[in-house]
């Protein structure tokens, strides 16, 4: 990805987390993380990444990213200075869940695999 790019998609995310802090007044919003974006290299397309600190809430959020995506996109229009304003996807991220996940499994295997050993060591004594 060029560094251009790069540089849109971090001010996008400030952007767009600035916005949903101070004009989206939801209390389903709260504890909401912009994580990443991702730009078509058109411009005409943003991917937003998010996750909230209760996943509970996140199907509320995406009727709530629905209701006003409109909004938030021309808020960023008003602060952005791009020929072209991409249209925004807020998509769930699932990334640190993910990490989460693998991070349990593998405590969980080593726990196993310290038990194996007792064992084997119990075993030859």
């Amino acid at each position: 990805m060029s560094l251009r790019m790069e540089k849109v998609n971090r001010q996008i995310q400030k952007l767009v987390m600035a916005i949903i802090q101070k004009e989206v007044d939801d209390p389903d919003m709260d504890f909401l993380s912009i994580t990443r974006v991702e730009t078509t290299k058109d411009l005409q397309e943003s991917r937003v990444y998010y996750s909230l600190l209760n996943e509970e809430n996140l199907g509320k959020a995406k009727k709530i990213f629905n209701r006003m995506g409109g909004f938030i996109r021309s808020s960023l229009a008003r602060k952005i200075r791009l020929k072209v304003l991409p249209q925004l996807h807020f998509m769930p991220d699932d990334s640190m869940k993910y990490s989460v996940d693998i991070y349990k499994r593998i405590e969980e295997i080593k726990k196993s695999e310290e038990k194996n050993e007792e064992e084997i060591t119990k075993k030859d004594s």
